[in-house]
């Protein structure tokens, strides 16, 4: 009587188990091909509580072995997920060593504080002018001399080197 092909692969299919793991299963309990044909529901039970699920797992996900059953997926994607996420990890941390990445916190807190040095130079711009009005009555004259001094202070507010010696204290210090 010639032996049914086929129903390692079947059984191998509805474990999801690779074949090699279903046809050592099956030798271990003593089954034949032909019986596990006969008795197939039998020999997919034995093939499933034979293998090594954790096992199989960690073997699928490292890429060798022999496939897994439907949760190796799961845990593949979870550990390939763990290794992009500890890649980006060490990509930040080299970009903040080369300096070409700045914490924001460190940004937010130069911003804020440039922010008030403006607020500040602005809001004292009529005690620094004031002294140079005293007796003048032309008005071309007060409005170029409040302009002068109102430029002098954006110049010297608009310095991005100021900025960025800042920038560099507060956030690689």
């Amino acid at each position: 009587m010639g032996r049914p092909r086929g129903t390692f692969r079947k059984i191998a299919d509805e474990t999801g188990l690779d074949q090699a793991t279903v046809r050592r299963a099956l030798e271990a309990a003593g089954m034949s091909e032909a019986q596990a044909g006969a008795e197939f529901i039998n020999a997919v039970e034995i093939a499933r509580d034979w293998a090594d699920t954790d096992k199989v797992i960690g073997h699928s996900a490292s890429g060798r072995g022999e496939g897994g059953n439907r949760t190796s997926s799961a845990y593949a994607d979870a550990k390939a997920q763990s290794e992009l996420h500890r890649a980006r990890k060490l990509e930040l941390q080299n970009a903040k060593l080369e300096g070409s990445l700045v914490d924001r916190e460190a940004v937010t807190e130069t911003g804020i504080r440039v922010l008030s040095e403006v607020r500040t130079a602005i809001l004292s711009l009529g005690n620094r002018v004031a002294p140079n009005l005293v007796g003048k009555s032309d008005v071309r004259e007060i409005a170029r001399i409040i302009e002068a001094e109102a430029r002098d202070v954006l110049t010297s507010l608009a310095d991005e080197k100021k900025f960025f010696d800042a920038l560099n204290d507060e956030a690689f210090s």
